[in-house]
């Protein structure tokens, strides 16, 4: 018996009788075709998938309406009235705003062994970087034939003088690695606590600096005898042009290692804010003291109250542009001073016992001195601080020294 249609019928019911059906009558009709559609079909929603009509937020961000959670990052499933994760954090730790410069890398823990392993770190890449260009610096010297004090000779050689002072220079990148490395903090938050070279800090300091300098050490070499050796002119041009480009590298490389990490990483070991900078101050003054290996006591004495005025004009200031002034202006005038009266060269590294004398108390006295007025300078401002925005950037809260 065959089953009639009602082919006027329509909705559901009509579709029904059309699927039950016998598959082979012949006069069964045609099964009905969808209408076409444009595009691509509609892909399978995916974890975390908003359904279409539910509320947008700003940027095209869903909302938690009703039902419908927010989309997971990168792809995670989140259960339906469950709360995304906040995104992992990339790049750079920020800088602590409203701080000094010592204490951005202080927070609740001290990390003592991290500190000492970066110090341990900036003092091995020191003598690495040393051992490296002094082998350099022989092998040049042996190649031109020259009588090095490298190689067990008497010449203090331009390649060899120009070469050491890279070896300390190259303490400023390495300093700015370690940081990033083991506190990930940007590495440009070195330069002062707005996270950058401030030139006229820097061109300010060098403007008073450098005449009170001036004077000095030429009073002090006049009181200081000096041995007048045979050179070669073209040595005292070489020299001349090294201690002019490289002796203020070389001098930034020690600040930028011992006023800004080591002072950073040693005031983060303190408890409250007296503390770390007593803590920062003394160990990077008594680090850069121990690196010279001056067996003479007067010596040590100035070497350390170079580094205790300078780090204390480093955390007055807000940054290293007045202490790499300093630091600059001395030991290039100091080189220069030699060089033009022709002393022997050899003498600028002997740091034995009896080399030093209390004429050294003159130098100690001028840098407490150049540190009080800095102090006096900011009585009122107190020390700089980072600015209040995030990453070091945002409304300055900085103070400089005027």
């Amino acid at each position: 018996m065959r089953t009639r249609v009602n082919r006027h019928s329509c909705g559901a019911a009509g579709l029904a009788s059309v699927e039950d059906m016998n598959p082979y009558d012949e006069n069964r009709p045609p099964r009905p075709t969808p209408p076409p559609t444009d595009g691509p079909p509609p892909a399978a929603p995916g974890p975390g998938a908003v359904p279409a009509g539910a509320p947008q937020g700003p940027a095209g961000r869903s909302e938690q309406v009703g039902p419908y959670p927010p989309p997971a990052p990168s792809g995670q499933y989140v259960p339906p009235g469950a709360t995304a994760p906040p995104p992992r954090r990339r790049g750079p730790r920020p800088v602590p705003p409203g701080v000094p410069y010592h204490l951005v890398l202080a927070d609740e823990k001290r990390r003592i062994w991290r500190g000492i392993a970066a110090l341990a770190l900036l003092v091995g890449g020191m003598f690495l970087f040393s051992i490296v260009l002094t082998l350099l610096a022989a092998v040049i010297d042996t190649l031109l034939g020259r009588d090095s004090l490298l190689t067990g000779g008497t010449e203090l050689t331009p390649v060899a003088m120009g070469l050491n002072l890279i070896a300390l220079a190259l303490l400023l990148p390495w300093s700015m690695l370690i940081q990033r490395w083991l506190y990930g903090v940007r590495a440009a938050s070195l330069h002062s606590v707005r996270s950058l070279f401030r030139p006229e800090v820097f061109g300010r300091a060098f403007l008073l600096i450098f005449p009170v300098w001036a004077v000095y050490m030429t009073a002090f070499t006049a009181f200081t005898p000096v041995e007048e050796v045979s050179w070669r002119v073209a040595d005292l041009l070489a020299m001349f042009v090294v201690i002019l480009v490289v002796v203020p590298l070389q001098s930034a490389g020690e600040e930028y290692g011992l006023r800004g990490l080591a002072f950073r990483v040693a005031a983060s070991w303190g408890r409250g804010p007296r503390a770390a900078l007593v803590v920062g101050v003394v160990v990077s003054s008594l680090l850069f003291m121990v690196i010279h290996f001056a067996a003479d006591p007067w010596l040590n004495v100035y070497y350390f109250t170079f580094g205790v005025t300078l780090a204390l004009i480093t955390w007055r200031t807000g940054g290293l542009e007045t202490a790499v002034v300093i630091h600059a202006v001395n030991n290039t005038i100091a080189f220069l001073t030699v060089v033009l009266l022709r002393s022997d060269p050899a003498a600028w590294i002997d740091r034995s016992v009896g080399v030093g004398s209390a004429l050294m108390l003159v130098p100690c006295a001028l840098l407490i001195a150049v540190t009080a007025v800095v102090w006096w300078r900011t009585r009122e401002s107190g020390p700089a601080l980072t600015p209040a925005g995030p990453h070091g950037t945002g409304p300055h809260q900085e103070q400089e020294a005027r």
